[in-house]
């Protein structure tokens, strides 16, 4: 009996135990769920803190609704001055010229080249001119006028997108006069007067002009004159002419005698070209002359002169990329145009 009596407080002190531990245990689950729900709801709150800040940091518009930032538009062009040069991304120092100023150049330089310049505008048509280069991806020169076919400062949106698609723009006088028949001075008023407007409208200044009436094509040869080239070169610019000319001042006109139909005038045009052309070799370059003051010249011959360039095998640039001039060389200034550009010609 002895015996029995001691081992039942023993059995129940194992009983105890066992039931401890099954507490133990027990109470280790519970806290292991409890404290991993706790810890999964803290990193979805988290989760949901982080993607609130993602969110409030979108940019919102006045209203508070989430604005998409558009990306900065591509750039085709150079810092210069603190202004948007337009030609090309230009690297490092700008290049000596590779044209003499006071010189006169009649032909391009760089084989496989061909320039088509337009001259005495801006006027009514020029803006589909710039469609149509637009269009066919090409660049050209404008030679252009102060006053001539009309005055340039009521025209000047068209010069700024001319300048701003990157085709060059040089001088071809204020007024279209012969420069024979001017002594020195009025030369320099000629060509100062030009650059005021064009520092005004653009911003810069031409290197490169063209004289109107030519290098003797026309009966005069003001190019060919040593007092011009004098005056010019003491005004630092780069001469131009032409080795083909359209004849579209000549001929494009409505009135008798050169009242001619589009066939008749194309053919005039294409005869013009050809002849340039088909005495020179393969791939030489070559610098034509046009008109955009002439509604058909823009509608009919330059689609024409363009299609029939490419075919031969030319890359149509400005003038000054024909003779091998850097852009920046295309000009004797570059900088901010002004604030407030004029908006009549004083006489």
């Amino acid at each position: 009996m002895a015996e029995k009596s001691e081992k039942q407080p023993m059995q129940r002190k194992n009983k105890i135990l066992i039931a401890v531990i099954a507490l133990l245990v027990v109470a280790g689950v519970v806290l292991g769920v409890v404290f991993g729900l706790k810890s999964k709801n803290a990193t979805n709150d988290q989760d949901k803190k982080s993607d609130s800040v993602k969110e409030d940091s979108k940019p919102t518009d006045n209203s508070g609704n989430n604005t998409v930032t558009p990306p900065p538009p591509k750039v085709n062009g150079t810092m210069i001055n603190g202004v948007l040069f337009p030609y090309y991304v230009l690297d490092g120092p700008t290049p000596a010229p590779v044209t003499t100023v006071g010189t006169v150049y009649s032909n391009c330089k760089v084989p496989n080249t061909f320039s088509i310049s337009f001259d005495d505008g801006p006027s009514q048509y020029t803006t589909a001119l710039l469609d149509l280069l637009d269009k066919e991806g090409i660049k050209v020169t404008f030679f252009v006028n102060g006053n001539n076919d009309g005055c340039i400062y009521e025209k000047q949106e068209i010069v700024k997108r001319a300048y701003k698609s990157g085709h060059q723009i040089a001088s071809h006088t204020w007024s279209h006069p012969s420069l024979l028949t001017l002594t020195p001075e009025k030369i320099t008023e000629e060509m100062t007067k030009l650059e005021t407007a064009l520092k005004d409208i653009l911003g810069v200044v031409p290197r490169y002009m063209r004289p109107p009436f030519g290098d003797g094509g026309l009966g005069t040869n003001p190019a060919g004159d040593k007092k011009v080239q004098d005056t010019l070169r003491g005004l630092n610019y780069v001469i131009t002419t032409w080795d083909i000319a359209s004849g579209d001042a000549n001929i494009d006109s409505h009135a008798p005698p050169y009242k001619l139909s589009d066939a008749a005038l194309l053919a005039a045009q294409q005869k013009e070209y050809n002849v340039g052309i088909s005495g020179s070799p393969k791939g030489a370059p070559h610098m034509a002359l046009q008109h955009d003051t002439y509604e058909r010249t823009v509608s009919l011959i330059t689609p024409w002169a363009i299609k029939m360039v490419k075919e031969l095998g030319y890359k149509i640039v400005p003038v000054g990329e024909c003779l091998g001039d850097d852009p920046r060389n295309w000009y004797k200034s570059i900088e901010a145009p002004a604030a407030t550009a004029p908006t009549k010609c004083v006489p």
